[in-house]
Protein backbone atom coordinates (compact mmCIF):
# COMPACT_ATOMS: atom_id res chain seq x y z
CA UNK A 1 0.00 0.00 0.00
CA UNK A 2 1.36 3.41 -1.01
CA UNK A 3 -0.06 5.99 1.42
CA UNK A 4 -0.12 9.34 -0.38
CA UNK A 5 -0.61 12.51 1.68
CA UNK A 6 -1.82 15.92 0.49
CA UNK A 7 -1.24 19.50 1.63
CA UNK A 8 0.13 20.78 3.94
CA UNK A 9 0.74 17.40 5.53
CA UNK A 10 3.19 14.53 5.08
CA UNK A 11 3.64 10.85 5.85
CA UNK A 12 3.19 11.79 9.52
CA UNK A 13 -0.55 11.99 8.90
CA UNK A 14 -0.57 8.21 8.28
CA UNK A 15 1.50 7.22 11.33
CA UNK A 16 -1.41 5.53 13.14
CA UNK A 17 -2.74 3.89 9.99
CA UNK A 18 0.65 2.59 8.79
CA UNK A 19 1.58 0.98 12.10
CA UNK A 20 -1.70 -0.90 12.29
CA UNK A 21 -1.48 -1.99 8.64
CA UNK A 22 2.02 -3.33 9.22
CA UNK A 23 0.81 -5.24 12.27
CA UNK A 24 -1.86 -6.80 10.02
CA UNK A 25 0.82 -7.99 7.60
CA UNK A 26 0.31 -5.28 4.97
CA UNK A 27 3.38 -3.54 3.55
CA UNK A 28 2.64 0.16 4.13
CA UNK A 29 4.86 2.70 2.35
CA UNK A 30 4.30 6.33 3.36
CA UNK A 31 6.57 8.76 1.48
CA UNK A 32 7.00 12.51 1.93
CA UNK A 33 6.40 14.11 -1.46
CA UNK A 34 8.92 16.75 -2.51
CA UNK A 35 8.43 19.92 -0.48
CA UNK A 36 6.61 18.23 2.39
CA UNK A 37 7.62 16.55 5.63
CA UNK A 38 11.29 15.61 5.79
CA UNK A 39 11.84 15.78 2.02
CA UNK A 40 13.98 18.34 0.20
CA UNK A 41 12.29 21.71 -0.28
CA UNK A 42 13.61 23.51 -3.37
CA UNK A 43 12.28 27.00 -4.04
CA UNK A 44 11.68 26.51 -7.79
CA UNK A 45 7.94 26.58 -8.44
CA UNK A 46 7.91 24.20 -11.40
CA UNK A 47 9.27 21.23 -9.43
CA UNK A 48 5.94 20.98 -7.61
CA UNK A 49 3.71 20.41 -10.63
CA UNK A 50 1.21 17.56 -10.45
CA UNK A 51 2.97 15.71 -13.26
CA UNK A 52 6.35 15.84 -11.53
CA UNK A 53 4.94 14.80 -8.16
CA UNK A 54 3.26 11.86 -9.90
CA UNK A 55 6.52 10.94 -11.63
CA UNK A 56 8.20 10.78 -8.23
CA UNK A 57 5.68 8.19 -7.08
CA UNK A 58 6.59 6.05 -10.10
CA UNK A 59 10.29 6.56 -9.36
CA UNK A 60 9.68 5.38 -5.80
CA UNK A 61 7.98 2.21 -7.02
CA UNK A 62 10.86 1.63 -9.44
CA UNK A 63 13.41 2.15 -6.67
CA UNK A 64 11.59 -0.38 -4.49
CA UNK A 65 11.26 -2.77 -7.47
CA UNK A 66 7.48 -2.80 -7.20
CA UNK A 67 5.66 -3.16 -10.51
CA UNK A 68 2.38 -2.12 -8.84
CA UNK A 69 0.95 -0.78 -5.62
CA UNK A 70 -2.46 -0.09 -4.19
CA UNK A 71 -2.67 3.68 -3.73
CA UNK A 72 -4.30 5.13 -0.62
CA UNK A 73 -4.90 8.77 -1.56
CA UNK A 74 -5.95 11.81 0.45
CA UNK A 75 -6.45 15.51 -0.30
CA UNK A 76 -4.06 16.70 -3.07
CA UNK A 77 -2.56 13.20 -3.02
CA UNK A 78 -5.66 12.15 -4.96
CA UNK A 79 -4.98 14.23 -8.08
CA UNK A 80 -1.23 13.56 -7.83
CA UNK A 81 -2.09 9.85 -7.99
CA UNK A 82 -4.92 10.20 -10.52
CA UNK A 83 -2.32 11.60 -12.90
CA UNK A 84 -0.87 8.07 -12.86
CA UNK A 85 -4.30 6.49 -13.22
CA UNK A 86 -4.41 8.35 -16.52
CA UNK A 87 -0.81 7.99 -17.73
CA UNK A 88 0.48 4.84 -15.99
CA UNK A 89 -2.54 2.73 -15.04
CA UNK A 90 -0.45 -0.45 -15.13
CA UNK A 91 1.23 0.73 -11.89
CA UNK A 92 -2.09 0.88 -10.01
CA UNK A 93 -3.21 -2.35 -8.36
CA UNK A 94 -6.08 -0.77 -6.47
CA UNK A 95 -7.38 2.50 -5.06
CA UNK A 96 -8.45 3.57 -1.59
CA UNK A 97 -10.04 7.02 -1.83
CA UNK A 98 -9.98 9.20 1.29
CA UNK A 99 -11.47 12.73 1.27
CA UNK A 100 -10.07 13.97 -2.03
CA UNK A 101 -11.51 15.18 -5.32
CA UNK A 102 -11.41 14.82 -9.08
CA UNK A 103 -14.44 17.02 -9.71
CA UNK A 104 -13.99 20.80 -9.94
CA UNK A 105 -17.71 21.54 -9.73
CA UNK A 106 -17.87 19.84 -6.34
CA UNK A 107 -14.79 21.51 -4.87
CA UNK A 108 -14.44 25.09 -3.70
CA UNK A 109 -10.87 25.59 -2.44
CA UNK A 110 -10.76 27.31 0.96
CA UNK A 111 -10.28 31.06 0.81
CA UNK A 112 -7.04 30.85 2.79
CA UNK A 113 -5.54 28.44 0.26
CA UNK A 114 -6.42 30.76 -2.61
CA UNK A 115 -4.94 33.70 -0.71
CA UNK A 116 -1.59 31.92 -0.38
CA UNK A 117 -1.18 32.19 -4.14
CA UNK A 118 -1.90 35.93 -4.23
CA UNK A 119 0.00 39.05 -3.17
CA UNK A 120 -0.68 38.40 0.52
CA UNK A 121 0.70 34.86 0.26
CA UNK A 122 4.37 35.52 1.09
CA UNK A 123 3.43 37.43 4.24
CA UNK A 124 0.99 34.75 5.33
CA UNK A 125 3.60 32.05 4.82
CA UNK A 126 6.27 33.99 6.73
CA UNK A 127 3.82 34.20 9.60
CA UNK A 128 3.34 30.43 9.44
CA UNK A 129 7.08 29.97 9.81
CA UNK A 130 7.20 32.04 12.99
CA UNK A 131 6.52 30.92 16.55
CA UNK A 132 2.99 32.32 16.15
CA UNK A 133 2.68 30.10 13.08
CA UNK A 134 2.97 27.01 15.24
CA UNK A 135 -0.34 27.91 16.86
CA UNK A 136 -1.87 28.95 13.54
CA UNK A 137 -0.97 25.65 11.88
CA UNK A 138 -2.37 23.71 14.81
CA UNK A 139 -5.58 25.73 14.69
CA UNK A 140 -5.92 25.27 10.93
CA UNK A 141 -5.31 21.51 10.93
CA UNK A 142 -7.20 20.70 14.11
CA UNK A 143 -10.16 22.68 12.75
CA UNK A 144 -10.41 20.08 10.00
CA UNK A 145 -10.59 17.18 12.46
CA UNK A 146 -13.54 16.00 14.51
CA UNK A 147 -11.28 16.11 17.58
CA UNK A 148 -10.79 19.85 17.17
CA UNK A 149 -9.19 21.53 20.17
CA UNK A 150 -8.56 18.18 21.85
CA UNK A 151 -6.08 17.24 19.08
CA UNK A 152 -2.62 17.18 20.64
CA UNK A 153 0.09 19.50 19.33
CA UNK A 154 2.27 16.49 18.50
CA UNK A 155 -0.13 15.78 15.63
CA UNK A 156 0.54 19.13 13.94
CA UNK A 157 4.00 20.24 15.13
CA UNK A 158 5.69 18.01 12.52
CA UNK A 159 3.79 19.79 9.74
CA UNK A 160 4.71 23.20 11.16
CA UNK A 161 8.40 22.24 11.37
CA UNK A 162 8.30 21.29 7.68
CA UNK A 163 6.87 24.71 6.81
CA UNK A 164 9.50 26.45 8.93
CA UNK A 165 12.23 24.52 7.14
CA UNK A 166 11.12 25.61 3.66
CA UNK A 167 7.86 23.79 3.03
CA UNK A 168 6.21 27.13 2.34
CA UNK A 169 7.67 26.94 -1.19
CA UNK A 170 5.56 23.89 -2.03
CA UNK A 171 2.47 25.40 -0.43
CA UNK A 172 2.87 28.68 -2.31
CA UNK A 173 3.45 26.84 -5.61
CA UNK A 174 0.33 24.75 -5.07
CA UNK A 175 -1.78 27.83 -4.40
CA UNK A 176 -0.36 29.71 -7.39
CA UNK A 177 -1.11 26.80 -9.72
CA UNK A 178 -4.53 25.98 -8.31
CA UNK A 179 -6.44 26.80 -11.51
CA UNK A 180 -4.30 24.64 -13.87
CA UNK A 181 -4.34 21.95 -11.17
CA UNK A 182 -8.14 21.88 -11.20
CA UNK A 183 -8.28 22.14 -14.99
CA UNK A 184 -6.98 18.55 -15.13
CA UNK A 185 -9.87 17.16 -13.10
CA UNK A 186 -12.04 16.16 -16.10
CA UNK A 187 -9.12 14.12 -17.43
CA UNK A 188 -8.75 12.41 -14.06
CA UNK A 189 -12.46 11.63 -13.86
CA UNK A 190 -12.25 10.03 -17.31
CA UNK A 191 -9.25 7.99 -16.17
CA UNK A 192 -11.12 6.77 -13.10
CA UNK A 193 -13.97 5.61 -15.33
CA UNK A 194 -11.53 3.67 -17.53
CA UNK A 195 -9.38 1.92 -14.96
CA UNK A 196 -10.40 -1.58 -13.92
CA UNK A 197 -9.01 -2.20 -10.43
CA UNK A 198 -10.55 -2.90 -7.03
CA UNK A 199 -11.44 0.32 -5.22
CA UNK A 200 -13.01 1.47 -2.00
CA UNK A 201 -14.01 4.81 -0.50
CA UNK A 202 -13.40 5.77 3.14
CA UNK A 203 -14.62 9.28 3.97
CA UNK A 204 -14.84 11.54 7.00
CA UNK A 205 -18.51 12.50 7.29
CA UNK A 206 -17.87 15.93 8.81
CA UNK A 207 -15.51 17.31 6.15
CA UNK A 208 -16.57 20.94 5.52
CA UNK A 209 -14.41 21.31 2.39
CA UNK A 210 -14.78 17.99 0.54
CA UNK A 211 -18.34 17.21 1.48
CA UNK A 212 -19.37 13.55 1.23
CA UNK A 213 -22.79 14.27 -0.24
CA UNK A 214 -21.13 15.99 -3.22
CA UNK A 215 -18.25 13.62 -3.88
CA UNK A 216 -18.67 10.10 -2.52
CA UNK A 217 -21.35 8.97 -4.96
CA UNK A 218 -19.36 10.32 -7.90
CA UNK A 219 -16.27 8.36 -6.96
CA UNK A 220 -18.38 5.27 -6.30
CA UNK A 221 -20.08 5.57 -9.69
CA UNK A 222 -16.94 6.28 -11.73
CA UNK A 223 -14.92 3.53 -10.04
CA UNK A 224 -17.88 1.12 -10.04
CA UNK A 225 -17.64 0.63 -6.29
CA UNK A 226 -20.46 -1.44 -4.73
CA UNK A 227 -22.33 0.08 -1.78
CA UNK A 228 -20.65 -2.28 0.68
CA UNK A 229 -17.25 -0.84 -0.22
CA UNK A 230 -18.26 2.75 0.58
CA UNK A 231 -17.55 3.73 4.18
CA UNK A 232 -18.57 7.13 5.56
CA UNK A 233 -17.10 7.49 9.04
CA UNK A 234 -19.01 9.39 11.68
CA UNK A 235 -17.00 11.55 14.06
CA UNK A 236 -14.36 12.14 11.39
CA UNK A 237 -13.57 15.23 9.35
CA UNK A 238 -11.15 16.08 6.52
CA UNK A 239 -8.07 14.76 8.32
CA UNK A 240 -9.82 11.52 9.16
CA UNK A 241 -6.47 9.81 9.75
CA UNK A 242 -6.26 11.81 12.99
CA UNK A 243 -9.82 11.00 13.98
CA UNK A 244 -10.21 7.30 13.09
CA UNK A 245 -6.80 5.74 12.28
CA UNK A 246 -7.63 2.30 13.67
CA UNK A 247 -10.89 1.99 11.75
CA UNK A 248 -9.25 3.20 8.53
CA UNK A 249 -6.47 0.64 8.90
CA UNK A 250 -8.95 -2.15 9.62
CA UNK A 251 -11.01 -1.26 6.53
CA UNK A 252 -7.91 -1.07 4.34
CA UNK A 253 -6.56 -4.38 5.65
CA UNK A 254 -9.92 -6.04 4.94
CA UNK A 255 -9.95 -4.53 1.45
CA UNK A 256 -6.49 -5.99 0.83
CA UNK A 257 -7.45 -9.46 2.02
CA UNK A 258 -10.78 -9.57 0.19
CA UNK A 259 -10.02 -7.68 -3.04
CA UNK A 260 -6.32 -7.10 -3.67
CA UNK A 261 -4.73 -10.37 -2.50
CA UNK A 262 -7.11 -12.71 -4.42
CA UNK A 263 -6.63 -10.70 -7.61
CA UNK A 264 -2.85 -10.78 -7.18
CA UNK A 265 -2.97 -14.55 -6.65
CA UNK A 266 -4.90 -15.02 -9.90
CA UNK A 267 -2.38 -12.85 -11.76
CA UNK A 268 0.56 -14.85 -10.38
CA UNK A 269 -1.12 -18.11 -11.31
CA UNK A 270 -1.87 -16.98 -14.86
CA UNK A 271 1.66 -15.70 -15.46
CA UNK A 272 3.44 -18.49 -13.66
CA UNK A 273 5.28 -16.00 -11.43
Amino acid sequence: MLLVHGIPTSSWLYRGVAVRLAAAGVRAIAPDLLGFGASDKPSERTVYSTRRQANRLVALLDHLELPQATFVVHDAGGPWSFELVDRRPERIAGLVVLNTTAYADAFNPPRDVRALGGPMGPGMLRLMQSSIGKRLVHRMLSGLTHRGKSLGSEATDVHWHALREGGTSALRAFAQDLEPFMAQFPRYADALRRIDVPATVIWGADDPVLRPERLVDRFAQDLRIPPGAVHILANASHFLQEDRPDEIADLVARFVSEQIAPRAAVTRASTGR
